[in-house]
């Protein structure tokens, strides 16, 4: 059993390793453009970028990390949070923004049901304009059974131009 207070993600601050960013990896698209910055962080010695300066670009580009270990009790609260930083974002189609997001495996329990099993920032919280860092959270109040392992997404989607940098992302059991 994970105690209350247990952060599931490693490299939160993208420092641990010299060379890389892992166990992050970058899911780019065409468009976009996905980087460590070591000139541009919160804490730590790095962040991650994704910027696009397409305005039409319907793709989306993408941070992520999967948790693999002991899975929280069913029922349990899951807070994902992340530190960000823009640069001129601009949203300019439905859909568009920048958001994290989280998501349990296997999408479907053994019933069927996929409720409880994600959730985003992308349709509550409205990330635009050039702004210094700032926190952004989502809370899962109720963890569903069944967990094989949670991937942790950090998004700019689609038609959306500028830069965003993220850095000190945390999943914590509440």
């Amino acid at each position: 059993m994970l105690p209350s207070g247990s952060q599931l993600l490693k490299n939160s601050d993208f420092s641990a390793n010299p060379d890389n960013v892992s166990p992050w990896v970058a899911i780019s698209s065409p468009g976009f453009n996905l980087g460590v910055s070591g000139e541009v962080f919160k804490n730590g010695s790095r962040s991650v970028f994704i910027e696009n300066i397409d305005s039409l670009n319907q793709n989306t580009g993408n941070w992520k990390q999967s948790y693999t270990g002991p899975a929280p009790r069913a029922g349990r609260t899951l807070r994902m949070r992340a530190f960000l930083k823009g640069e001129n974002i601009n949203l300019r189609g439905p859909g568009s923004n920048i958001y994290i997001s989280m998501r349990a495996f296997p999408v479907q329990d053994s019933r069927g049901s996929s409720l409880g099993r994600f959730i985003s920032s992308q349709d509550r919280i409205l990330v635009t304009g050039t702004f210094d860092w700032r926190p952004i959270e989502l809370v899962l109040n109720n963890a569903p059974e069944e967990i094989d392992f949670i991937t942790v997404y950090l998004v700019m989607g689609p038609r959306v131009t500028g830069r965003v940098y993220f850095d000190d992302v945390t999943l914590t059991v509440d």
